[in-house]
């Protein structure tokens, strides 16, 4: 194992789950774990909370039928290489900023993966619901799946493009946006809408941002860039949107998970 020098301690803080589906995380020290031969060991400076860990720990999916315990909770996660496997480094060296994902592991053989896409690999393993993730200091990660963080920018703010961010830009990209196109987005002021908006706009699109029930929506789908935004707890939503896209939107994202969304 290379390492940056310096000696590791035993032990780290981490979250982690030890009894049935839906019992709280409990916080305590941990053994550092030796990164296998394809894997870097990271020091985590910042992990984001998804909503997905909450839903995971009370075994929805992604979680599987039997739970895995222990297990350390967590998929946003950045941080820094502090020691390498002995194999598959990848490009990444010690000392580099990387970012630790929901996906941990695919197949590479499966007709998903065949296909150029992983995110559905049939065989995938998803990081803090198959094995330990972000939620502590260290993590044993393999170097195939971490992220690469450029250098200037903000780490916190890294952490919810890993899982969210990533969605957004996926589906805007299946779009084939064309710039100075009309965007509608279904739950804009949301985790998953408030980035769609950020990257719509920075492509080229108009964005149309849809939330409601609160004035505070409607001054956060703005700053982050709405052009306009509807209040759909108000009448005549449809004609509304028809009027301000001037006659229909160009594209849709539907990123609320509330079955009225799609109604």
């Amino acid at each position: 194992m290379d390492s940056m020098g310096g000696d590791l301690p035993k032990t780290a803080p981490a979250a982690v789950l030890t009894g049935a589906y839906g019992d709280p995380y409990t916080i305590k020290d941990v053994p550092i774990p030796t990164p296998s031969a394809h894997d870097a060991l990271v020091e985590l400076e910042y992990s984001g909370v998804c909503h997905g860990d909450v839903y995971a720990r009370d075994g929805g999916g992604p979680a599987p039928k039997d739970a895995v315990r222990p297990l350390t909770g967590g998929h946003e996660g950045v941080g820094r290489i502090v020691a390498m496997g002995t194999e598959g480094m990848d490009g990444f060296r010690l000392g580099d900023i990387v970012g630790i994902a929901w996906r941990s592991y695919v197949c590479g053989t499966c007709q998903a993966c065949q296909a150029g896409s992983e995110n559905h690999c049939f065989n995938q393993k998803i990081t803090g619901a198959h094995r330990d993730g972000t939620f502590q200091r260290y993590i044993s990660f393999p170097t195939a799946q971490l992220v690469p963080i450029p250098s200037g920018v903000s780490l916190p703010s890294v952490c919810p493009i890993l899982c969210a961010g990533v969605t957004a830009y996926a589906a805007l990209q299946r779009m084939n946006p064309r710039a100075g196109k009309w965007c509608v987005i279904v739950g804009g002021a949301g985790g998953l809408g408030h980035l769609a908006i950020q990257y719509a706009k920075a492509i080229g699109l108009k964005v149309l941002a849809i939330d409601g029930g609160s004035p505070d929506k409607q001054q956060f789908c703005t700053k982050m860039g709405a052009d306009v935004f509807v209040d759909f707890t108000l009448p005549g939503l449809v004609e509304t949107i028809v009027d301000k896209t001037e006659g229909g939107a160009d594209y849709v994202l539907v990123l609320s998970p509330h079955q009225s969304s799609y109604e």
